[in-house]
């Protein structure tokens, strides 16, 4: 029987948040479209009744001020926070991760003649094939340091799929793809009575789905072994993204600061997201 939850701290059993981790989330799905400034009061305000504490925010915002993805702006009393410039391009890249389906691709092997380290790999959604040759769909630019070679696919799809199912921890992705589901289905369940309550529950869903998504190797569905999840937890988690959008985002304007080029940017980068988001693995959610 799936999870019921009737209160926003319940989401914490099925989904913890810890709080840098989250703050990137919040940035990244409030803050990125359009490129606004959040009040560090509202952002606060937000965390509280999700278990994370005023001291977390504001340690969490000052090591990501000192990572340079964070910018600080002092108004009065006030402290605001917007993306940098640099993390504007790296929750672009993220973004067309979390937000758009698989597409197929080439495939490329990447050789690293000093070699590779498993999280570059991770990030780039590809396997280790040894200490200095990686594989996967050829998506994103060559890094730095290493030498691509890209192919096409020759022979049946079924081999194919049982070379990426050596490869890839398609199982650990399952494991991982059917909590996101009990999470999806008991927010079903929740109470939304008001804006910041929608905000706040969608926050939590995408930081569920991204801590997903931003690891796992993006195959298209019909690469996957039969019956696996990660295609209905990528349409569960649009599914419940567009349901709570209407209300969330009602909170997320009232919090934003946005001059009239800002709010336009926004309206289209959303406008996309939307879009994208209801376009499943085959066809229209």
């Amino acid at each position: 029987m799936p999870n019921r939850i009737t209160r926003l701290d319940e989401l914490q059993a099925l989904c913890p948040l810890r709080s840098g981790a989250f703050i990137v989330t919040v940035f990244g799905d409030v803050a990125f479209p359009g490129g606004g400034e959040l009040w560090i009061g509202h952002l606060i305000d937000l965390c509280a009744e999700l278990g994370i504490s005023e001291t977390l925010v504001r340690t969490s915002v000052s090591r990501l001020v000192a990572a340079g993805q964070l910018i600080g702006t002092r108004r009065g009393r006030r402290s605001y926070y917007a993306l940098s410039p640099n993390a504007q391009e790296e929750f672009e890249r993220a973004a067309q991760v979390i937000y758009t389906a698989p597409q197929d691709r080439p495939w490329r092997f990447l050789f690293f003649p000093g070699g590779h380290t498993p999280d570059l790999l991770e990030r780039l959604g590809m396997a280790a094939i040894s200490a200095q040759l990686g594989f996967g769909p050829a998506r994103t630019e060559v890094p730095d340091g290493s030498v691509a070679f890209t192919a096409y696919a020759d022979g049946s799809g079924s081999d194919l799929s049982a070379m990426l199912a050596q490869v890839y921890p398609l199982d650990a992705l399952a494991q991982d793809c059917n909590g996101f589901l009990n999470l999806a289905q008991a927010m079903t369940t929740l109470a939304i009575p008001d804006p910041k309550t929608a905000l706040q529950a969608r926050l939590v869903l995408t930081h569920a789905w991204r801590k997903i998504a931003l690891r796992a190797p993006r195959l298209p569905a019909h690469l996957l072994p039969q019956g696996h999840p990660e295609p209905d937890a990528r349409t569960a988690f649009g599914q419940r993204y567009l349901a709570l959008c209407p209300a969330a985002e009602q909170h997320a304007r009232a919090i934003l600061t946005l001059d009239d080029g800002q709010a336009a940017r926004r309206d289209k980068v959303l406008a996309g997201r939307h879009a994208a988001l209801q376009t499943g693995p085959s066809g229209l959610i």
